[in-house]
């Protein structure tokens, strides 16, 4: 990390909060993902695609609104260890794997081997250019280009080994000035929970902000019951099971309150003692749903406690974090960046390395970084201010 002004530095700066502050944070892995469709490679047979896909749907998100911060948060080394200490089957779909051993390596450790494992010559007789890498070193490698390319625009950036991005973002969130106005970009609609009257979404497969105003419009549910929803039934991408026989369009059949209105787990739960007792008065059959809801059953190692558990690993107000993560990010957040080494021909530089021709391109190169040159002035302004 480049030099930053500490905490007690940067709260001397006494910022007005007749003043708005403008935030652009960004989910580094979920905006990378998404760019990956992109495949051109250098001659090594390295993809780079993605990290021109990133550079220029951040630019251009940046030009939306005068924003005085840009922040990306990335999933650590191991991240996602914390949830699977709770929840063992987490992401367990994705065949992803926890390494709980004291004194693992850093993200460094990944590049390293990568550098080892990648072929370095291909022996093609027609010559032409073949994929050297996986998919995983190609995000990795990627990533690690645009994390050297982003400190040198000036962009703010938190990754720590066991984190997820996700929990950045909501302690970034958590802990945002009172004048702090922030727009989140990611794809994961989970952070949605996040949404308020001073926070946003940027959701870019949609191309649409989500804000309290038309949440329930492009959600379906309010953003309000976000949290609800996936604490009762689960969430299939993450493998976090939920209620037993009981989807979330059998949850809005039953429950349409939930659509518009916030409402509570022990709503929900008396609601449905309510219903089984009409049932009862009716002579019909109780429904099983609703009695899973009722006695919290699951298929699920969540077992009796599902509903606790769920809340654990979903609830992003309460964000899981070492304690590196949370005293670093405490110092970081809104420190000064310092300028030490920040220059825009180093971005050049890297580019170059890399074998990424297509940025090397004067004008594509002028058009790509030319989104970022009000950040790297506000950030330049803004350590001049407060290190003196």
């Amino acid at each position: 990390m480049k030099q930053v002004v500490k905490k007690s530095r940067a709260e001397a700066n006494n910022v007005s909060n007749e003043k708005l502050v403008y935030t652009l944070l960004v989910d580094g892995n979920s905006l990378l993902k998404m760019s990956l469709v992109d495949k051109r490679m250098n001659q090594k047979g390295e993809e780079y695609g993605a990290v021109f896909v990133f550079l220029r749907q951040l630019g251009q998100l940046l030009q939306k609104k005068d924003f005085n911060f840009c922040v990306v948060c990335w999933d650590g080394y191991n991240s996602g260890v914390l949830r699977y200490n709770i929840y063992n089957e987490y992401k367990a779909n994705r065949d992803k794997h926890y390494e709980l051993a004291a004194g693992t390596s850093d993200y460094d450790k990944y590049i390293n081997n990568y550098v080892k494992n990648v072929l370095k010559n291909s022996k093609n007789s027609k010559k032409e250019v073949v994929r050297a890498e996986t998919d995983d070193e190609s995000f990795q490698r990627q990533r690690e280009i645009l994390w050297n390319i982003l400190e040198n625009l000036y962009v703010r950036q938190f990754m720590y080994d066991d984190v997820e991005g996700d929990d950045l973002i909501a302690n970034y969130v958590k802990n945002k000035w009172k004048n702090e106005r922030i727009v989140i970009v990611s794809g994961d609609r989970d952070l949605t929970q996040l949404i308020n009257d001073e926070v946003c979404q940027y959701i870019p497969s949609l191309k649409k902000f989500i804000s309290p105003k038309n949440s329930v419009e492009e959600l379906g549910v309010t953003h309000e019951n976000t949290l609800l929803k996936k604490i009762i039934c689960g969430d299939s991408s993450d493998n976090i099971k939920g209620i037993k026989g009981l989807g979330e369009q059998t949850l809005l059949k039953l429950f349409p309150e939930i659509k518009e209105n916030k409402t509570s787990l022990g709503a929900i739960i008396e609601r449905s003692k309510v219903l089984l007792e009409e049932r009862k008065a009716d002579k019909k059959k109780p429904l099983k749903s609703l009695e899973n809801i009722v006695n919290g059953v699951t298929d699920g190692a969540q077992g009796k406690d599902i509903y606790e558990i769920n809340k654990k690993i979903i609830d992003l107000s309460e964000p899981l974090l070492t304690d590196e993560a949370k005293e670093c990010m405490e110092d970081e957040m809104h420190a000064p960046l310092g300028d030490d080494d920040r220059n825009i021909n180093n971005v050049y530089d890297i580019i170059s390395k890399n074998g990424m021709n297509d940025l090397m391109n004067e004008k594509i190169f002028g058009s790509v970084f030319g989104f970022f040159e009000r950040i790297i002035k506000m950030e330049k302004k803004y350590f001049e201010k407060n290190a003196t």
